[in-house]
């Protein structure tokens, strides 16, 4: 009999929506490709429906919270700990370096994934560590046994400052899981409408979801003439009064901005996508921009500030970058963007090249081969 791989995701704050990221989807692609027995341990933070249909296979494990949050993952910990093959955490914080401690302590043998989920300021962090920080940094890290990174950049930045635990490392982006019905059918782009889409939550600070509005408010009243902003997002309650504001200033183009407020159903989200032209991201800072990789898988050309793997998912100059706060770029981008003949092209390369790179399946195979290589069975 052959006995199946445990794997658990160690998440405490784990919720429905996160059983889509990447908290539930390596755990169940593993179960879905490699038939791991994967499961996310957490505290009961609601109901679950995504593991009836989205996720379906994974599953869902309860942390009793009888005691302080450490106290509940020791106890939790030592009694499951020996039965899990691999752990995955997240984040380079003292909650992981306990988690990781606590778990190493009942399982030698264990295997640790950390996954950082981490912005380029985690280099400036580790390069400033004195003395005694990089000892307790070293600690963790002798602990670990894969360290995933999201962005390419900084993933070969860390393979020069992690020294002896540079060999951990592994480039495992965020994913889209292409078995989704939606993509089932090739898009066909001359079907869709002049739409430029923002998706996430509006209005929250590091979203700057007012440089959109001004940039497209700035625009020659000839080039945005026949086209719509739409976000897509619950709106942050202190932003609607920017934009109660913004329709009484500019109430030309009340009609061409558009707020739809929160999608929660991905087919029905994924379809927004698609009949989107231009996806347009303002944000201040993302570890990832998990949006970024959902408008672009379904061919939306991307316009966005200088964060997470905006970079990478425009390297082929099939779409735009500019810097964090720029309203002038944004704005430029957006004409240059709308006024261009290549848009269709430009969807085809993006649509392309994040098949190729962010596929939860190729993603996955990647990790599993890593575990499988720790693990004595390549």
């Amino acid at each position: 009999m052959i006995t199946r791989m445990r794997y658990c995701v160690l998440y405490p704050n784990a919720e429905n929506v996160h059983l889509i990221k990447d908290v539930g989807m390596i755990a169940y692609k593993l179960h879905k490709l490699y038939e791991y027995d994967a499961f996310v341990a957490s505290y009961n933070n609601g109901e679950y429906e995504y593991l009836n249909n989205e996720v379906k296979g994974l599953k869902q494990e309860f942390i009793d919270k009888k005691h302080g949050h450490f106290l509940n993952v020791f106890l939790y910990l030592r009694n499951n700990a020996v039965k899990i093959d691999v752990l995955q955490i997240f984040h380079m914080t003292f909650n992981s370096v306990v988690y990781a401690a606590i778990y190493k302590l009942f399982n030698k043998k264990g295997t640790i994934f950390l996954k950082l989920d981490c912005t380029e300021a985690i280099l400036g962090k580790i390069k400033a560590m004195g003395f005694i920080e990089r000892l307790f940094f070293n600690f963790f890290l002798s602990r670990v046994d894969i360290i995933g990174v999201e962005q390419k950049k900084i993933y070969e930045n860390l393979k020069a400052l992690l020294n002896k635990h540079s060999s951990k490392l592994l480039n495992v982006p965020n994913g889209i899981d292409y078995e989704m019905k939606c993509f089932n059918e090739k898009s066909d782009f001359s079907t869709r409408e002049n739409t430029i889409l923002s998706v996430g939550r509006i209005g929250s600070p590091e979203k700057v979801s007012d440089l959109l509005l001004k940039a497209f408010a700035s625009l020659d009243e000839k080039v945005r003439a026949h086209w719509k902003v739409v976000f897509i997002g619950p709106v942050e309650e202190n932003f609607q009064n920017t934009i109660d504001d913004f329709y009484n200033k500019n109430k030309g183009i009340k009609g061409n901005v558009i707020f739809k407020g929160p999608i929660y159903n991905r087919e029905e989200l994924y379809m927004e996508y698609k009949n989107a032209k231009i996806f347009c991201l303002t944000s201040s800072f993302e570890s990832v921009g998990i949006a970024l990789i959902e408008a672009a898988s379904c061919g939306d050309v991307i316009l966005s500030t200088r964060v997470g793997i905006a970079e990478e998912l425009t390297a082929l100059e099939n779409g735009i970058t500019v810097n964090v706060g720029d309203e002038k770029a944004l704005a430029e981008g957006l004409s240059k963007l709308i006024l261009s003949e290549n848009l269709k092209t430009f969807s085809q390369v993006t649509e392309k090249l994040c098949k190729e790179e962010y596929n939860w399946d190729t993603i996955v195979k990647k990790l599993e081969y890593r575990i499988n290589k720790l693990k004595g069975n390549n």
